[in-house]
């Protein structure tokens, strides 16, 4: 966890677009609690252009609240990370640090800000695929702000409740919690929350109508597809002009990429393409790569037109960046969108396998889910001991956010330790900067050698002592800022640049010499250990891909004999 920024090193870290008004009150904030929450204020507006500056500002504002002793604008600090862990995709991060502004709050009685923690930990699991959880969530918080007359918490929770709506493909529900919020609006005259819920209403209620004219065109109603282009045509131009008021590049991405796709069922397809185009050019100058509206827009344009292949590519890449922040609804929609469109090209093949694709998906949403709810309730089981130790709550935060990344058998990195390694190095723009020297990198993958019969021989506490090390082995392989984790039971990945394909299989190898030739007698008396190893070499951008190559090589390795490297050396 970084430590706070010094003023002078504060204009390293404020996106060019922070308003006067923002930058005045973090530099007239003196150090403690007022720095620490002008420093959240700031985060929260650099999200919609930076979410690593707003990362690296929510981490500075929750290091100044560590340090002043600030509980308040601790939690604060964590629901904006929990927000921006979940929008990189980092489901597991965003989930522990709500959960652990979920027991600071319990512990400080900072009740007010309950509301605002169940909508941010709402979010991310409707990302995640938990409708259920997301709108119980929802439906607290709302019921909380409503009780507490906190109307920006309340405001916040139905536009998400809207969002929720839609992405479950219920858009008369979302319509119903719009009409909610406008009532809200009425009761905020002069509040500068109005303005900005006011544009939150007309983009909710146009992605609702675009949303009821598509699936009324699909059950071929037109009198029910025309008054829903109509409704939200006519909201849109109520869009234009709270923009003027309270511009959003975001809210006009979304409005624009609602519009085309209205114009496009209105017939109106040249008015949708430039539509759809600056939706895509917006996207462009957020560089965030977070929304799909404006591929997918352009792909069902596409698609109306003929143009199946470009529609094709459209899809692919709106299901890149579902993929990697595994928004399971959003992923879900795409395949079948794409696996339709095979179907009625006659590709039957290609449409199989999309819906074998969309049944993994499912699946491994599902154990996400499953995974998330059991690391929450060991998180809470873990925070409550800790507090029973009588430790300050900034050493429990600080020892929490280690242990959430660090494998506590091996002290190397966990999974997600390597997932968030991995990612910051794929998507240098969104999660860091990529060092300058990793444009090759090699995936290693190490697994022990018939590790069950370690545990049956000689008992599970020697079978952990094994792979401790065996992680002490693979760590002297690897070099400073290498990644090196465990993947899980007696599994390792290691993640480094080279610069040939050759030295990635001589590290391989080092990797299975390194545990051959150990001394193991003291541990295996009557038993020889070994390694099996498969990797892979690629460019950043393909790490996923890569990962899927050494395990398949790894599997390789196994089922030719075991201690062995797969492939061979080139």
């Amino acid at each position: 966890m970084p430590a706070c920024p010094t003023r002078d090193h504060l204009d390293v870290l404020l996106p060019a677009d922070t308003p006067p008004d923002l930058i005045a009150r973090l530099r007239a904030a003196p150090d403690g609690e007022a720095r620490a929450l002008a420093l959240v204020a700031v985060a929260r507006h650099t999200r919609e252009t930076t979410l690593s500056g707003a990362q690296a500002l929510g981490e500075a504002a929750l290091s100044e609240a560590l340090r002043c002793d600030s509980p308040r604008a601790a939690v604060e600090a964590l629901i904006g990370l929990s927000f921006v862990s979940a929008s990189l995709g980092q489901q597991e991060r965003a989930l522990d640090t709500v959960a652990r502004a979920q027991a600071m709050l319990e512990e400080h009685s900072l009740t007010d800000l309950l509301s605002a923690v169940l909508n941010t930990r709402a979010l991310t699991r409707l990302t995640g695929g938990d409708v259920t959880g997301a709108r119980q969530d929802l439906q607290d918080a709302v019921d909380l702000a409503r009780h507490a007359r906190h109307a920006g918490d309340q405001g916040n929770a139905l536009v998400n409740m809207a969002w929720l709506a839609c992405s479950a493909g219920d858009p008369k529900d979302a319509l119903h919690h719009l009409n909610l919020l406008e009532e809200l609006i009425h009761t905020l005259p002069d509040d500068p929350l109005a303005e900005e819920f006011i544009l939150c209403l007309h983009e909710g209620r146009a992605n609702a109508y675009a949303l009821l004219a598509r699936q009324s065109q699909e059950l071929g109603r037109d009198d029910a597809q025309r008054q829903a282009v109509q409704q939200g045509l006519m909201v849109l131009r109520a869009a234009r002009a709270a923009l003027q008021a309270t511009p959003s590049l975001t809210s006009e991405l979304l409005c624009a990429a609602h519009e085309s796709t209205l114009l496009r069922l209105h017939g109106d397809l040249s008015g949708a393409e430039r539509l759809a185009r600056r939706a895509a050019q917006l996207n462009a100058v957020l560089k965030q790569r977070l929304y799909i509206e404006p591929q997918l827009c352009l792909a069902e344009l596409l698609q109306s037109r003929g143009e199946f292949d470009a529609a094709l590519a459209q899809y692919a890449a709106a299901l890149d960046i579902a993929r990697r922040q595994h928004r399971h609804l959003d992923i879900q929609r795409l395949l079948s969108a794409v696996g339709t469109l095979h179907e009625r090209q006659g590709r039957l093949r290609e449409a199989l396998d999309v819906t074998r694709e969309a049944l993994h998906a499912a699946n491994t949403a599902m154990d996400r889910v499953n995974g998330a709810a059991a690391r929450h309730l060991q998180l809470d089981r873990e925070l409550r001991q800790a507090r029973a130790d009588a430790s300050s709550w900034q050493d429990r935060l600080r020892q929490a956010e280690v242990q959430a990344r660090q494998d506590p058998l091996t002290g190397l990195l966990n999974r997600r330790g390597l997932e968030e390694g991995l990612q910051a190095l794929q998507f240098p723009g969104d999660a860091g900067p990529r060092p300058a020297d990793w444009a090759l990198l090699a995936v290693v993958f190490v697994d022990v050698d018939h590790f069950k019969h370690v545990n049956d021989r000689h008992s599970h506490a020697v079978g952990d002592q094994v792979l401790r090390e065996v992680g002490a082995l693979l760590a002297a392989q690897v070099r400073a800022g290498d990644l090196l984790g465990r993947y899980g039971g007696e599994e390792f990945v290691l993640v480094t640049p080279v610069r040939t394909r050759g030295r990635a299989h001589g590290l391989a190898e080092a990797c299975r010499r390194a545990v051959e030739g150990h001394d193991w007698s003291a541990l295996l008396p009557d038993m020889r250990l070994t390694a099996s190893v498969g990797y892979a070499v690629t460019s950043p951008d393909r790490l996923p891909q890569a990962l899927r190559v050494a395990d398949d090589h790894l599997y390789r390795a196994k089922n030719a004999g075991r201690n062995r490297v797969s492939p061979a050396a080139p």
